[in-house]
């Protein structure tokens, strides 16, 4: 058996989590791919795989083999491309996921130019305002918004998103506006559901101040949680990218706009090795057309 067929075999066997579902994605038979993975295992003397009735997983030896065939691969991939001429020829497909409002708003109006550059490459864009299994889903890059929890990714910071407040002329009308941050307890907030206890941190010319803030609507979106915004229904300590568009069309308006919240961190990351071939192409285009510092 050829050994770097058998090691995308392996790749595609622990990214799919399963050897049907790997066996209908390469179109072999599942005791094709059984048996290779077994053959694979006696020639390193090692089991890669935890196998019950119910799951399959990655054993520890299954993971240092995984991260280092990711980075074999990749460089087998592109010393190939390069013998052919093709390293400015990127081809195949690029997994991305990423929230639905990043997705509509940063990640996806970058896609159309970055296949007009690459015509071999294909684009699938996963939207999901949850934390996305990156090998369970078989994605190559994922972008996060905020502090990184999940230490097992390697992660690459691309910017850093101004935060301000924001509210509905119609909501300020009716609850008033607040002129210091000890007010915004009084107020309805709008917060994402995944934080138990919400407290927005916010500074001025170096002075600094917190509330903690509660509210009626709560979203696992930024993009519902802008619509709340927009219908009146509390503030918003939102990024500038999410509210840019709601804002110029005078549905939110500034609230106490001497004071800003703490910017929101944005991450590319990915599952193993080092960012390669399409994932870090797209990284570099995006990295060269996206302001995260614009301000509203």
């Amino acid at each position: 058996m050829d050994r770097i067929d058998a090691m995308r075999l392996f790749v595609r066997v622990a990214d799919a989590g399963s050897f049907s579902r790997a066996a209908i994605d390469l179109e072999l038979g599942q005791p094709t791919v059984s048996r290779r993975i077994q053959d694979l295992e006696a020639i390193l003397g090692s089991t890669l795989f935890q196998r019950t009735t119910r799951a399959l997983s990655l054993t520890e030896a299954g993971q240092r083999f995984y991260r280092r065939a990711i980075d074999i691969l990749a460089e087998y991939d592109e010393a190939e491309a390069e013998a052919r001429g093709l390293e400015h020829e990127p081809v195949g497909l690029l997994r991305l996921s990423c929230a639905a409002s990043m997705g509509r708003m940063l990640i996806g109006p970058q896609v159309p130019e970055f296949l007009d550059r690459f015509p071999h490459v294909r684009v699938d864009l996963m939207l999901d305002d949850t934390y996305t299994d990156l090998v369970g889903e078989g994605i190559d890059l994922a972008f996060r918004m905020g502090t990184l929890q999940d230490s097992s990714l390697m992660a690459k910071k691309l910017g850093e998103a101004p935060r301000a407040l924001w509210a509905s002329p119609n909501y300020l009308q009716r609850a008033g506006t607040p002129t210091h941050p000890d007010e915004l307890s009084e107020h309805l907030a709008l917060t994402f559901r995944q934080v138990a206890q919400t407290e927005w941190k916010l500074s001025r010319n170096g002075e600094t101040a917190s509330a903690s803030v509660d509210g009626r609507f709560k979203a696992s979106s930024g993009e519902m949680l802008l619509q709340g915004a927009v219908a009146g229904l509390g503030i918003l300590l939102g990024p500038n990218w999410l509210v840019r568009e709601a804002a110029g069309r005078g549905e939110l308006v500034r609230v106490l706009p001497e004071w800003t919240g703490e910017p929101s961190p944005l991450h590319a990351v990915w599952s193993a090795g080092k960012l390669r071939g399409k994932a870090k192409l797209f990284v570099d285009h995006l990295e060269s057309r996206v302001d995260f510092s614009t301000s509203c």
